[in-house]
């Protein structure tokens, strides 16, 4: 049997006013599909979704778009295992403004593992605010907390929740005090 690379590519190019799809079979097996809008910004289409590896390469393509949707992902609003971009969700989510995940590193983040500049909430969250089970930064919520003013089932620092309604202003509304 021939890999990927050798064999030709029997693609199915399909047109619309708002897509192009790219499909073809994997001689390794399964199947890709590529949507790509028509419209978009420079060189990166409005959205960009990728699904199962390239039969040119053999490789998963990365999806690259303003909104972009596949295993890895690079946009503004990307969504995939790997997300990168300025606000991304994914299991590996690295974002410049604000990332979902479950790792996540931003300027705020929201994880299992959440790593941030301002703020992070997660299982384990490491910010300047963070909130959590675990946390660690100078204001932290948590069961179990470290940093200068922390808010646990022990120690309750009023300075760890003005900080965090500060860094949250719907929470100040929902919460007494």
């Amino acid at each position: 049997m021939e890999t990927p690379r050798t064999t030709p590519v029997d693609w199915k190019v399909t047109r619309t006013d708002f897509w192009e799809i790219r499909s073809a079979l994997n001689p390794a097996g399964g199947s890709f599909v590529e949507f790509t809008s028509r419209i978009g910004v420079s060189e990166w289409p409005l959205i960009h979704m990728t699904f199962g590896r390239n039969p040119e390469t053999g490789r998963l393509k990365p999806a690259k778009g303003i909104i972009a949707l596949g295993r890895i992902a690079f946009g503004v609003f990307p969504v995939g295992q790997l997300a990168v971009g300025i606000f991304p969700v994914g299991q590996a989510a690295f974002g410049l403004v604000f990332a979902i995940g479950q790792a996540a590193l931003a300027v705020t983040a929201v994880g299992q593992l959440a790593i941030a500049y301002h703020l992070a909430v997660g299982q384990l969250a490491v910010a300047k605010t963070a909130v959590g089970q675990m946390a660690f930064g100078k204001y932290c919520v948590a069961q179990v907390a470290v940093g200068e003013h922390i808010y646990t089932r022990k120690v309750k620092d009023p300075e760890a929740l003005r900080r965090l309604r500060e860094a949250l202003p719907l929470l100040g509304r929902f919460t007494a005090g």
